[in-house]
């Protein structure tokens, strides 16, 4: 699925600005917490992690991240577009396939007991000889 064919093109460049705009302001204005107390590590959390690789990043691979995470965006804001239709054609082939499991079913049993009953007939044949 290519995620820039789901949504019209300046929708998907506009979610590709706001991704890069908010990440160049996140960098610019984080402040890490407080201090830890002493005695104690703390672990930097996922936003200061963030803060930090965004800083050190070139452009090119600051826009190959955005195009990265765009991308998942787009998908979920198709695919959350799509859920109300999506249902309504989600039933209709599940009612479709229990039909087609059904009928599917419904041979292989038939098949099934059309051997017992060829196996059945073999057995008394031979017991008649």
């Amino acid at each position: 699925m290519v995620a820039d064919k789901l949504l019209p093109k300046r929708v998907v460049d506009y979610i590709h600005e706001m991704g890069v705009r908010a990440l160049d302001h996140l960098a610019a204005n984080f402040t890490p917490a407080a201090a830890v107390p002493e005695g104690t590590s703390a672990a930097p959390d996922a936003v200061e992690t963030l803060a930090e690789h965004w800083k050190s990043m070139t452009k090119p691979d600051k826009e190959h991240f955005v195009d990265l995470v765009a991308k998942s965006v787009v998908t979920v804001v198709a695919a959350s577009a799509a859920l109300p239709l999506g249902l309504k054609l989600g039933k209709k082939a599940a009612k479709a396939t229990r039909k087609v499991i059904k009928k599917q079913a419904k041979q292989i049993r038939k098949a099934a007991e059309e051997k017992v009953s060829a196996a059945k007939a073999k057995r008394t044949a031979k017991k008649k000889t």
